[in-house]
């Protein structure tokens, strides 16, 4: 396929000053704040090994205000470090201290700034030219020869150290972002059918107006929804009590949409039909009626089993999201089971986001998995049909260039 933008293959980086935007966002226990795990950091292996000839400057974010994730990249910079990389860190973004640590890498060497979220102005969305004229882009670009964004996980958002530097920079996608956008374009012009969506996971504000546009587009033939968007819309259809909603964050906007699309959507949307609590610290699988306000922390074995068996017999999944609070051990079996059921489909078979993707690799499941993409949102943005923010930017570089 020929690609709309520009990468490494049309510019000559040798001995110059780099300034590349990856994504590493990696799975943090809240409780020790430690990378669990450096799938993301491994992920911008092929980009960083083909600027080792060149001056980089690394960018990334983690987490985000007031999230549990959310801390420095000092420990990143010691992962690139053991992954054979001449790394050090700044714990600056655009002061003097880091100019000065810009100014003194050398060819070879690879500078980490610290994440780019500390900076305020790096939580607006806004087009690119606009958030061009936000400190981090102004007080940085001049520094740089060229920008290359290899972050296809954080591609559907228009922030500044995303998309700013590429209407000031010579800007290119890295190899990384190249391989997303061909494989993930080659999986969705398949017009096989049953098609089908796993959506699971946390973050519930964005999910469910992207479920809503993936419906929209009536490709989906069956929407299975676990983690706290299924809760969500458990609440929506009265299955499980109110008391439930409390971890969810954005409920109040939620719940509007969620009743909407069951409405819209009963025939595609399947919730959960049992639950997993958890009651004296234990799994205990039961009905709704029988949660008794323990915590609901995964899909129960009637859920696994329908869910299996529709996505062994589909042509086509797209999985985002956990099922459950996989992170607890007794809690990770319907994610599993979904994934070893994914892993059987003889279909085309794609698994978006760090924490499931992850998974998938924890199981050895890559070879048996068309692709696993490291983009979460971003994926799912992209089966909508909507152009990716990222993409639309270097677009435009392009043109420019």
């Amino acid at each position: 396929m020929n690609l709309t933008f520009k990468t490494l293959d049309d510019v000559d980086v040798v001995g110059k000053r780099v300034l590349l935007r990856v994504d590493m966002n990696c799975s943090i226990d809240p409780q020790t704040k430690q990378i669990t795990d450096a799938t993301r950091i491994e992920s911008t292996r092929e980009t960083l090994e083909e600027l080792s000839r060149s001056k980089v400057v690394l960018m990334a974010h983690q987490g985000r205000p007031d999230s549990d994730d959310f801390t420095s990249l000092e420990q990143h910079t010691e992962i690139l470090r053991e992954l054979g990389f001449n790394a050090s860190f700044v714990d600056d973004i655009f002061g003097e201290k880091a100019k000065r640590a810009i100014s003194q890498v050398s060819d070879g060497e690879i500078l980490v700034l610290q994440n780019v979220r500390y900076f305020e102005g790096e939580l607006k969305n806004a087009p690119a030219q606009e958030v061009a004229q936000e400190q981090i882009v102004q007080e940085l670009y001049p520094l740089f020869d060229i920008f290359v964004n290899d972050a296809f996980g954080a591609a559907h958002r228009s922030q500044a150290s995303l998309v700013g530097f590429t209407t000031v920079l010579p800007s290119v996608a890295g190899r990384l972002v190249e391989k997303e956008i061909r494989t993930l374009t080659s999986a969705t012009a398949t017009d096989q059918h049953p098609w089908t969506l796993v959506l699971g996971g946390s973050k519930v504000e964005d999910k469910v107006k992207i479920l809503e546009k993936l419906l929209l587009t009536g490709r989906v033939d069956y929407a299975l929804l676990g983690g706290l968007i299924g809760t969500l819309f458990l609440i929506s259809d009265g299955k499980v009590p109110e008391n439930y909603s409390k971890p969810i964050k954005g409920y109040e906007s939620s719940v509007t949409i969620a009743r909407d699309l069951l409405r819209k959507h009963s025939d595609v949307i399947l919730l959960p039909e049992d639950a997993a609590v958890e009651r004296n610290g234990e799994r205990f699988d039961c009905d709704f009626d029988e949660m008794q306000n323990n915590p609901f922390l995964d899909i129960g074995p009637k859920t696994i089993k329908n869910y299996v068996k529709i996505i062994k017999n589909s042509a086509v999944v797209f999985a985002n999201g956990p099922m459950g609070y996989f992170e607890k051990e007794p809690f990770a079996k319907g994610t599993s089971d979904v994934l070893e059921a994914i892993a059987e489909c003889k279909g085309i078979t794609v698994v978006g986001g760090g924490h499931m993707g992850a998974m998938a690799q924890k199981m050895n499941l890559e070879d048996r998995i068309t692709h696993i993409s490291t983009g979460g949102g971003a994926t799912i943005n992209f089966l909508t049909g909507k152009k990716l923010d990222l993409i639309v930017a270097l677009e435009d570089a392009a043109k420019r260039m």
